[in-house]
């Protein structure tokens, strides 16, 4: 997106000192481009204005930050403001509307970002569309998401997530989406929630910016996202999706295969079989979620299905990679809570294999409950895993309840990190075996993946 510093400084409601023609923002100086903003954001450990010199050597034409850091020269553009973030985010907001793009919102304890990939597919059948690169779903990576657009779209479709009260509100009515999406509620983020039933209304927050006339796309399988739903009949056009009953949206007859599964999609519009090249079952939901979007703003049910074919799993999030002795590595490392936990071993219990091991590292950010719910995980891998390996400090609660459950002791190794686990498997993987890795961010199981199966 081009814009200036003119306009920067309007959104911010401060004057600009010089002038730059500017096509970009960043925030870490390591990534700043030429014509970039660098919006300079004092952390706790880190901060931004340190780093200004950096981004300026790389070609970051003007500042946006709480004050002109002194080995800038004295006259580099600059707008200063109290909040660098919050100016970012108005002038975010202000590009989208003058941009007129509609914007289809996601969020969820789980599956933002498949689903979003998988919804941008779906949109693209008929539109042209851009989506929010990788993860970035925060009060900083959304806003940056926008103003680094390669063009102003008809759509664009972003995920939204939350770490505390109010985070959604903000980006929603900063952004008014079209759409509002919420695929489920689930634990996580519990330390800075009460309760799952709190997480419920943190997510509730997406809608507060709805654009009058727009759609609230919701899981009629979760039993809170559908309390939600309940709570605004009358007052929003809602689209149900999921397998279950009340869902407008769905899928029939499911046939799982091993590397996917097949169905017919059924919509109010009408029906459309779908070959989906991602095993599970909570991959089914995250299309079922993308096609009630694409149903929301037009896209018939054949255009949903021809997307299908074309997906393909997020780094980290259901891709299958092969060890050399030939054994499936599902690698679904980059995040993880209860729920998606569940997810992923029920996949691995579905995977063809003689053998299944489930390499499950610590989930965090779990709160004052979170023993309980690494040791009900546990449980969950008894009769879908083999072998359980379990990295990190809070994974030994894993073994705990899966031996609770009636896995063998013999059947749990303990490790400390992604490192070890590679060196385990790597005497013990085999033709026939199946290997989940799954686990918080903070852990970095992928390393493990990287070990075993090393890209050519």
């Amino acid at each position: 997106m081009r814009f200036d510093l003119a306009a920067v400084a309007a959104a911010a409601g401060a004057p600009a000192h010089g002038a730059a023609s500017l096509t970009g923002v960043a925030v870490d100086s390591r990534r700043a481009k030429p014509g970039d903003l660098f919006v300079a954001i004092r952390g706790a450990r880190v901060d931004g204005h340190d780093f200004a010199r950096d981004a300026a050597s790389r070609g970051a034409a003007a500042l946006l930050g709480e004050r002109h850091p002194v080995d800038l020269p004295p006259e580099f553009p600059a707008v200063l403001v109290d909040q660098p973030l919050a100016a970012l985010l108005r002038l975010a907001a202000a590009t989208k509307r003058s941009s007129d793009f509609r914007l289809a919102a996601i969020t969820g304890s789980a599956g933002k970002t498949t689903t979003k990939d998988f919804a941008a597919a779906v949109l693209a059948r008929r539109f042209a569309v851009e989506k929010t690169p990788g993860s970035q779903n925060s009060q900083i990576g959304f806003p940056m998401s926008v103003m680094n657009l390669p063009r102003a779209p008809e759509w664009m479709v972003g995920e939204m997530g939350m770490s505390e009260p109010g985070e959604l509100a903000r980006l929603s009515r900063a952004f008014e989406p079209d759409v509002a999406a919420i695929l489920l509620v689930a634990a996580a983020h519990l330390q800075y929630f009460a309760s799952v039933d709190a997480i419920a209304d943190g997510k509730a927050e997406i809608l507060e910016g709805l654009k009058p006339g727009g759609t609230f796309v919701a899981n009629a399988d979760d039993p809170r996202v559908a309390a939600i739903a309940a709570r605004h009949r009358g007052r929003l056009r809602v689209v149900r999706f999921g397998r279950g009953p009340g869902a407008e949206v769905t899928a029939r007859g499911v046939a799982a295969e091993p590397d996917g599964s097949r169905f017919v999609l059924a919509t109010p519009q009408g029906e459309a079989p779908v070959r989906l090249p991602l095993p599970g079952a909570h991959q089914v939901s995250n299309f079922l979620a993308a096609a009630a979007i694409g149903h929301a703003v037009g896209v018939p049910p054949a255009e949903c299905a021809a997307a299908a074919e074309t997906l393909t799993p997020a780094a980290h999030r259901g891709e299958i990679r092969r060890h050399a002795s030939g054994a499936i590595l599902y690698d679904d490392a980059y995040n993880a809570n209860p729920a998606s936990m569940r997810a992923a071993l029920e996949t691995l219990a579905a995977l063809p294999a003689r053998r299944r091991i489930a390499v499950l590292g610590d989930m965090l950010e779990l709160g004052p409950d979170e023993d309980r719910w690494h040791r009900e995980a546990g449980a969950a891998a008894f009769g879908r895993a083999d072998l359980l390996v379990c990295v990190g400090a809070r994974a030994r609660l894993y073994g705990e309840g899966a031996v609770g459950a009636g896995l063998p002791e013999s059947a749990v190794r303990r490790v400390a990190s992604a490192e070890e686990a590679a060196d385990l498997l790597a005497g013990v993987l085999a033709a026939g075996d199946a290997a989940l890795f799954k686990a918080s961010r903070g852990v970095g199981l992928e390393r493990a993946v990287a070990l075993l199966a090393p890209e050519r």
